[in-house]
């Protein structure tokens, strides 16, 4: 049997009914570029628990999503009204993330999910980065096309010898940018692995940790398998994920 990657999934109420939800291009990225079987962890009021997760799945995903953290996490007043948030995301991610660390288990986060590594460990976020001077605008054009949406549009500089860098072997390259935060004060245990040239955070590591730990927040997963880093970066995730399998059945 394959490898599993667990993913949590966001929330959306939809007429009366709320949906558990985790979008195509994730689930594609890790069949076609990490070749495991991803299983899908409803975000319930009353989380399941990391360990029967990690009963069942080799890797976590922390995907990215629509919504936004919301901000009494890091210490913010409320958001202004009509802001999506999702809570009972919140609840189970951010909980979760000390956990996966503890346990040793690979972990990749993907936009949302770098910032809440980033505050589930103690960081800090900016609500919205393109309102601070100097800082781009790193958000799509929703009345664009999906594919400029996801289109290369600017560079980030890696850590050298950094693992970004080692995953990658490059030290600069393209990518998309789908994201209205970003980090802020960094927190404690995390690395940097990657910038842009407006100095925002693009990619962090976390310090000593067990097995794979990497978040980006650019969307590697679109049609990861057309661009070389993002392939190398799930290629990366699904060997530590098949090498967490084969230690744990030892």
């Amino acid at each position: 049997m394959k490898p599993v990657v667990a993913i949590v999934c966001d929330t959306s109420q939809q007429g009366p009914h709320v949906y558990h939800q985790v979008g195509d291009k994730y689930i594609q990225a890790l069949v076609r570029c990490a070749d495991v079987t991803p299983v899908l962890i409803p975000a319930l009021e009353d989380p399941i628990a990391a360990a029967d997760i990690f009963a069942i799945a080799d890797g976590i995903l922390f995907t990215g999503g629509y919504s936004n953290i919301q901000r009494h996490h890091y210490g913010e007043s409320a958001a202004p009204d009509g802001e999506h948030e999702d809570p009972r995301r919140d609840k189970n991610t951010l909980a979760l993330v000390g956990e996966v660390l503890k346990a040793g288990v690979p972990m990749l986060g993907i936009c949302r999910g770098l910032q809440e590594l980033n505050v589930a460990l103690g960081g800090t976020l900016y609500p919205r980065v393109h309102e601070i001077e100097g800082r781009m605008d790193h958000r799509e054009d929703k009345n664009a096309p999906v594919e400029v949406q996801y289109g290369h549009a600017h560079s980030v500089s890696t850590t050298e010898g950094g693992l970004l860098a080692r995953v990658t072997g490059e030290s600069q390259f393209m990518v998309n940018t789908v994201h209205g935060q970003a980090i802020r004060d960094l927190a404690p245990g995390l690395s940097v692995e990657a910038l842009a040239d407006d100095e925002t955070i693009e990619a962090v590591s976390v310090d000593g940790a067990k097995a794979f730990a990497l978040a980006v927040q650019w969307h590697p997963e679109w049609k990861a398998w057309e661009d070389a880093p993002s392939t190398k970066i799930f290629n990366a995730f699904g060997n530590a994920v098949r090498e967490h399998k084969t230690n744990r059945t030892l």
